[in-house]
């Protein structure tokens, strides 16, 4: 079976409007979760007879001084409740198999999240072409949140979402629904404009990170010689965009 409780942040499930996610069929199911020992607590709990019935069996056991009276009352009652659940069983049983397809049917389904969407199949084709289209750019947009700001920084695919997510509503207006707008999110995710400040704001906070780190736990003398050995594997364009910054940083 497959399940998106396997890997959440990359499986997303869905079913057609007339597809079931049952794994008994529903006669199947109904003989584990309503057993007719079941059902008949059911009638007597909702048949008026039934309930009438039983209010008379309960007044008869407790109430008569006669005890060959009493006896022979009761087993009439006690017959007519047995003939009353033998007459209602087919139709408790139909209501239960009602009951347990309605249980997993794929509007149910949706409703308790176990699927993303209720996709019908006349416009299956391009839903998941959108859908797998939407994931790519997504997927390759929060491998570069990630690279930007380190493992570290980012551990998880689902924190990248939420930068990426946070980005672009604030290139919305803050409006959330947009969220859900593949076209505009096409379009914003093609111009890198959009986001770039972003990725360099991550970039800027991972070194920064790491050279206070280094400050803070390495010798003193080893922080400028290990300056010095990454710019030397830099090239000349690299290398002096860097000495500008550190030139700006130090006054």
């Amino acid at each position: 079976m497959v399940d998106s409780k396997i890997n959440p942040e990359h499986i997303e499930m869905y079913a057609e409007r007339t597809g079931r996610g049952n794994v008994l069929e529903a006669p199947g199911l109904i003989e584990i979760k309503f057993k007719p020992n079941e059902l008949e607590e059911s009638m007597l709990r909702l048949d008026p007879e039934l309930i009438s019935l039983n209010a008379r069996l309960a007044k008869e056991t407790n109430a008569s001084p006669n005890p060959w009276e009493t006896a022979a009352a009761v087993e009439t009652i006690r017959r007519s409740m047995a003939a009353r659940r033998k007459q209602l069983m087919p139709i408790y049983t139909q209501v239960a198999t009602r009951f347990a397809e309605l249980h997993d049917t794929s509007a149910r389904m949706a409703a308790k999240g176990v699927i993303s969407k209720v996709v019908d199949w006349e416009e299956s084709r391009a839903f998941f072409y959108r859908r797998l289209r939407r994931r790519l750019a997504e997927d390759s947009l929060a491998k570069q949140v990630r690279e930007a700001a380190g493992e570290q920084q980012m551990p998880t695919y689902r924190a990248a979402l939420e930068c990426i997510q946070k980005w672009y509503l604030a290139s919305q207006g803050g409006d959330g629904e947009k969220w859900s707008d593949d076209e505009a999110f096409f379009a914003w995710k093609d111009d890198s404009d959009k986001y770039g400040k972003y990725l360099e704001e991550l970039k800027a906070e991972r070194v920064s990170t790491l050279l206070s780190h280094l400050a803070e736990t390495s010798d003193a003398k080893a922080l400028p010689k290990g300056l010095s050995l990454l710019l030397g594997k830099m090239d000349a364009s690299k290398r002096e965009q860097v000495m500008d910054g550190l030139r700006q940083l130090l006054g």
